[in-house]
């Protein structure tokens, strides 16, 4: 299976230059922190969107299956440079009430069961 996890989120103002600076710094070690099944893609600015509550920030990883969020969360327990790393990177987040954020699973076309596709009448 393919999935896309997309976690949205903001900076509070005046981190976000600070923000970039630990994205630059620590993506690749991320990355390589990963446990088996879940890549991280990157983080990405959005530039445009219809959606006006989903964060300026996306957080994309891309998951073999529905049983890898439990190996993140596994990992997350046993893997100390992970933990840090999405600590680290969690103090960056904007907590306050109101903010924006957004999470979303997307699951390949290809591997989706489709179960009623009724044509018009």
């Amino acid at each position: 299976m393919d999935f896309l996890n997309v976690f949205g989120f903001g900076v509070p103002p005046g981190k976000n230059k600070e923000f970039q600076a630990w994205v630059r710094a620590n993506s690749a070690t991320l990355a390589k922190a990963m446990p088996k099944g879940i890549e991280f893609v990157g983080i990405y600015a959005s530039i445009f969107s219809s959606e006006k509550h989903s964060g300026d920030y996306k957080m994309v990883w891309r998951l073999d299956s529905y049983g890898a969020n439990d190996r993140f969360t596994e990992a997350m327990g046993e893997n100390s440079e992970l933990a840090r790393l999405m600590d680290d990177m969690g103090k960056f987040f904007d907590v306050r009430l109101g903010a924006d954020y957004s999470s979303e699973l997307l699951k390949s076309v290809a591997d989706t069961t489709i179960w009623a596709d009724y044509p018009e009448k």
